[in-house]
Order: C-alpha cells, then sequence, then structure tokens
C-alpha cells in the first residue's frame, strides 16, 4: 500500500511533525480548515507512525463512503481491502483492514459489542467540531479508554474552534496533549 503524502495541501508541509507527534503521544488534536488535507492524509501518516489498524470517523454516511473512496485510490490499492468503509447496511472492509472508515454512529454500535475497541490501535474522530450527541459520547468514552488501554492513539480534529477544549479532555498530569494547526 503506498502511504506517500499528498503533495499540494497545507498539511504537507506538517507531515513529519505529525507523524512524529502520533508515533510519541497518545493523544493529538489537529485543528485546520476544510480542504487541509486532515482527513485524508491523517489515517496514512498514522500507519507511517506505525499504527497498524485504524477507524477514521465521519460524521455522515455518504462522506464516510466518499473518503475512503479516495484514501483508497491515494494508497493506490482496491476499496474494500487495506482500506474500506462501514456504514449501516454496508461494511466494504474486512478483519484485515488497514484503515476503516465509519460513521460516529457506527462506532458507537461497535463500543456495545467491543468496549475496548480492541480491533483498532489508533481511533481518528474527524470533524469533532460538528459537535453531536454521537461525537460527545465517544470523546467522553475515549477520554476513559486511553486510561486503560495504553497502546490506543486518538487523534482528533476539528476546525479552528474549541481545540484547547478538546485537548483538556484527554491532558493529564502525566499526559499533555499536543495540539497542531495546519
Amino acid at each position: 500500500m503506498k502511504l506517500d503524502v499528498a503533495l499540494g495541501l497545507p498539511i504537507t508541509e506538517r507531515a513529519e511533525e505529525l507523524r512524529t507527534l502520533i508515533a510519541k503521544h497518545q493523544v493529538v488534536v489537529i485543528a485546520g480548515e476544510t480542504g487541509s488535507g486532515k482527513t485524508t492524509q491523517l489515517p496514512k501518516l498514522a500507519l507511517l507512525a506505525g499504527a497498524k489498524r485504524v477507524v477514521h470517523t465521519q460524521p455522515r454516511r455518504i462522506a464516510a463512503r466518499s473518503v475512503a473512496k479516495r484514501i483508497a485510490s491515494e494508497c493506490e490499492v482496491e476499496l474494500g481491502g487495506e482500506v474500506g468503509y462501514a456504514v449501516r447496511f454496508d461494511d466494504q472492509s474486512t478483519l484485515s483492514t488497514q484503515i476503516r472508515v465509519v460513521t460516529d454512529g457506527l462506532l458507537l454500535s461497535e463500543l456495545a459489542h467491543d468496549a475496548d475497541l480492541t480491533r483498532y490501535d489508533t481511533v481518528i474522530i474527524d470533524e469533532a467540531h460538528e459537535r453531536s450527541l454521537a461525537i460527545d459520547f465517544l470523546l467522553g468514552y475515549l477520554a476513559r479508554l486511553v486510561e486503560r488501554r495504553a497502546d490506543l492513539r486518538v487523534i482528533i480534529t476539528s476546525a479552528t474552534i474549541d481545540v484547547d477544549r478538546f485537548a483538556q479532555l484527554f491532558s493529564t498530569t502525566q499526559r499533555k496533549v499536543p495540539i497542531v494547526e495546519v
């Protein structure tokens, strides 16, 4: 699978820094405007930082499908293999899928069957600024889950609003959460 970071995006300038932060920190908050490349490039950066299985949330089904299709195309793999998606009534992924794009609601339903999200080593909560009940619940749950799972990485992306609040939610005396703006 090709994991090159796409050129010409604002995130490209910070790609190496982001890869390092993802590798070193359990939680990272990334802020940036629409079109900066956060959604399509962060799953690849997570894999480059050592992740094996990434789940990447999107607020809507159409977004989950189109993001997965775009990432698969950039990685030069067939959709449904190393890169896939799962939305209600449509799962185009396998147990060996490395990047799985899902809706916030689908990840919530996975928690009912696997409270520790053992299927994944990295969770990307994308578009966190959209503040739905699903996102709020996931963020609160993940803030507790990272205490139980030292191996779990969490990446939160947002527009440039509320990033400090997201970082505060996950910060402890032992864990500082870096905020990166792209």
